[in-house]
């Protein structure tokens, strides 16, 4: 049976208000101004350390930045964050036509399953892989090659993935698989095709349709 791997903020869920809340919570406890940074949701997918590096956290800092980020989350923002229109849809089509599903997401794998679990989406799911708490499976090419030992499939299944940013496609292609960039995400057109993504799709529904 084929099988697709869905990323999880900015392609299944919009996590928007959630994670910019946490990203500020995060910045406010090190001492790091949000001022100059533009629109944060541009942090929406890559790892948690990667962003709060990029934001100018101290290398020392970071864990505690972290810590911020997760102490609001837990409490807030995990569920301050929306399924995208047309996605139980999309996901009804893949299992009508046969499809295994999972989900690959950088968040921690503990969070994703709440999350899923939260909005009714994990039914839909066979497996769920994320990163773990202490950062040992941290990139997208980790988290991948997690799913695929996760996933229900024969050693002939063909595998895609589906994601909003260039983290997806690159983590993808680290194993071989090719990736659906969602252009209703945070990655965007630009970055998705930079990342040289395999096929686009504006809708959920157009993921479907070019697959299936």
């Amino acid at each position: 049976m084929p099988v697709a791997l869905f990323d999880l903020d900015g392609t299944l869920t919009d996590p928007k208000v959630g994670i910019v809340s946490c990203i500020k919570n995060g910045l406010e406890a090190v001492g790091v101004t949000t001022e100059g940074h533009g629109d944060l949701s541009r942090y929406i997918g890559p790892p948690l350390q990667e962003s709060f590096a990029d934001l100018g956290v101290p290398s020392g800092q970071i864990a505690d930045a972290i810590a911020a980020y997760r102490e609001r989350f837990v409490t807030h923002g995990m569920f301050e964050n929306e399924v995208y229109p047309g996605i139980v849809d999309m996901l009804g089509r893949f299992r009508d036509a046969g499809w295994v599903l999972g989900v690959a997401t950088s968040k921690p794998e503990l969070f994703a399953v709440r999350i899923l679990m939260h909005f009714e989406l994990a039914e839909w799911f066979s497996a769920v892989a994320g990163a773990t708490l202490d950062g040992e499976r941290r990139t997208k090419a980790d988290v991948v090659g997690h799913a695929l030992t996760l996933v229900d499939r024969s050693p002939n299944s063909s595998v895609v993935m589906v994601g909003d940013r260039s983290h997806d496609v690159l983590g993808a292609r680290a194993h071989g698989l090719h990736t659906i960039g969602v252009t209703y995400g945070y990655g965007g057109l630009d970055e998705l095709m930079a990342a040289d993504a395999w096929q686009l799709a504006t809708t959920p529904a157009e993921v479907a349709d070019l697959l299936l």
